[in-house]
């Protein structure tokens, strides 16, 4: 049976044909992952915010209305100006709202990944791309750890 004549690289080729498809089908997937994250942060966000507004409407609008009702209140029982009551109450009003605002902020910074599982995966990537073409570590612009 006569030998069926290939071209010289084809095998090479082929192999540079599949590497090809892997790449696409990895950055596919990279992009997925990326985006699917970006769409959890941005509900995190969302949430946030949210929060945050029902948090300073209530601040704003009721707790001033009851501070000042029981600064006359107790202005009439105790007898310090009302002045005072209505410094007293503004301060304790602004430490909350200091207090609130931040554990809305820690508790966002908790659930808020900014992409961090898709970073890793690019950085295994390229770390997985510099081993299989042998280029060093050091020797890029961009490092693998990070």
């Amino acid at each position: 049976m006569p030998e069926v004549k290939r071209p010289l690289l084809a095998d090479l080729m082929q192999q540079l044909g599949l590497l090809g498809a892997d790449l696409r089908e990895m950055a596919a997937l990279r992009w997925q992952l990326a985006r699917l994250e970006f769409e959890a942060d941005l509900r995190v966000v969302k949430r946030l915010t949210a929060a945050m507004l029902v948090a300073a409407v209530m601040a704003v609008s009721a707790m001033p209305l009851l501070a000042v009702w029981v600064a006359d209140l107790l202005n009439r029982r105790l007898g310090i100006q009302f002045a005072g009551w209505l410094l007293i109450f503004g301060l304790g009003l602004l430490l909350g709202g200091a207090a609130t605002g931040y554990v809305a902020w820690r508790c966002f910074r908790a659930r808020f990944t900014a992409l961090e599982q898709t970073r890793e995966e690019l950085r295994e990537d390229l770390v997985w791309l510099r081993e299989w073409t042998g280029t060093r570590a050091e020797g890029g612009g961009m490092k693998a750890e990070g």
